[in-house]
């Protein structure tokens, strides 16, 4: 296992740049990202035909995998479509549960006039063969509408689509359009599918992270599949890299494809970023397989090497000793926009038709133990401005006066 150098430039420690900190930059472009954040961005005609509210519509569900963020999103759109009136009284769950008793419940509060929501129509790709995927989708004609959360489930419809009975909507793929599910913002591979784009989720994170902490080197580990080189942001971080002039450091480490495959998992993962460590200022965590309790062992040789870890997936990694996290992902905003599409499409507008962009505001999330343990340098403004700030492992965030004191 040896690491593959993107491109060539001398190597510092991120935690010595303390006079190449450039708030200034940081600060500006932070502006500017969420001055468009959190906001749909349309393509509307004033000649646009009136619609036709459908009828009858049967919804289904199919997950890529058992991922929290699915089935916050399913249940944060459940909560929009609670508040509009048009399912009954969702009481959201405490923690998170399996997507499919979210789907559960969404289906014993429906009274949507014109749809319903199918209880038994609820599909994990994760844990069907694919001979089950052609025998199952091809033939579900009791479905008119599946709600897809994540890129390899989105991946696999588009690749059949010509064989589907129904149409699609895809949520929660970190970048479809490299992913192989839509064309671009305003173009399908198909007729009968939709999903959610937010232009430069994955890049819009590494740059953030970098105009906070500039750096000379970063290492990424990865599964070596189209899929997951579209989840983690590998094609953006190679274009910062062009532009900003620093290496990436990657390594390649298959993902576990049973729940016996863990122990295999993390220690080949472990073991990669023990190889990185010489060579890097900073780790970028790439993938969602990792479970948020194992990255206190996962990250223990890169800390006390000095360096800065960066999770792509969930803040719940800087509490679980991740130095960092700007949110790419943010299951209320998402799910609003999910119940937002899905009432649009049931009021009559083609699915050709629907707008699939929405951009999510980004939110910055430290952890304080290590930042001190790795000696990073983090400035003030970005203190001030963070949304939470984790004492150590495990802790509950700081807020307000308590976050500026600590800070």
């Amino acid at each position: 296992m040896r690491a593959f150098i993107h491109k060539g430039l001398s190597k510092h420690r991120a935690g010595d740049k303390g006079s190449r900190k450039r708030a200034g930059g940081f600060a500006a472009l932070a502006a500017a990202v969420l001055l468009t954040a959190g906001t749909f961005t349309g393509y509307c005609s004033a000649n646009e035909p009136e619609r036709v509210t459908r009828e009858d519509v049967k919804i289904g569900c199919i997950i890529a995998e058992e991922y929290g963020f699915f089935s916050e999103q399913l249940s944060a759109a459940a909560e929009s479509l609670s508040r509009q009136g048009l399912i009954g009284e969702y009481d959201p769950p405490e923690g998170v549960r399996p997507a499919q008793e979210v789907w559960d419940d969404i289906c014993d509060v429906q009274q949507i006039e014109n749809a319903e929501f199918v209880k038994e129509s609820f599909y994990n790709t994760d844990q069907m063969e694919e001979s089950e995927m052609e025998d199952v989708f091809f033939h579900e004609s009791d479905v008119d509408l599946m709600l897809v959360f994540g890129t390899v489930a989105g991946v696999w419809l588009t690749e059949n689509a010509s064989e589907l009975p129904f149409e699609y909507m895809v949520f929660a793929s970190a970048d479809p359009i490299s992913g192989g599910i839509v064309k671009s913002e305003t173009e399908r591979f198909n007729d009968i599918s939709f999903a959610h784009v937010d232009p430069g989720r994955l890049g819009r994170q590494t740059e953030l992270a970098y105009e906070i902490m500039p750096f000379d080197s970063i290492g990424v580990v990865y599964e070596d599949s189209e899929a997951a080189y579209s989840y983690s942001g590998i094609a953006q971080l190679e274009a910062l890299s062009e532009e900003k002039g620093f290496e990436i450091h990657r390594l390649h480490v298959d993902e576990p494809s049973k729940d016996n495959d863990y122990d295999r998992y993390y220690n080949e993962l472990k073991a990669a970023y023990h190889e990185l460590i010489p060579d890097i200022d900073v780790l970028y965590i790439t993938t969602g397989m990792i479970e948020d309790e194992m990255l206190p062992w996962l990250l223990e040789e890169v800390h006390e090497a000095g360096i800065i870890t960066v999770a792509e997936t969930a803040e719940s990694q800087v509490e679980y000793r991740a130095l960092m996290h700007i949110t790419m992902t943010d299951a209320p905003e998402e799910g609003g926009f999910l119940a937002q599409t899905l009432v649009d499409y049931l009021d009559g507008t083609p699915i050709g038709e629907l707008n699939q962009v929405f951009l999510i505001t980004p939110h910055i999330s430290l952890n304080l133990e290590t930042i001190r343990k790795t000696g990073a340098k983090i400035p003030m403004s970005v203190y001030l401005i963070a949304d939470k700030i984790y004492e150590g492992q495990e802790t509950d965030a700081l807020s307000g006066t308590e976050k500026e004191n600590e800070s």
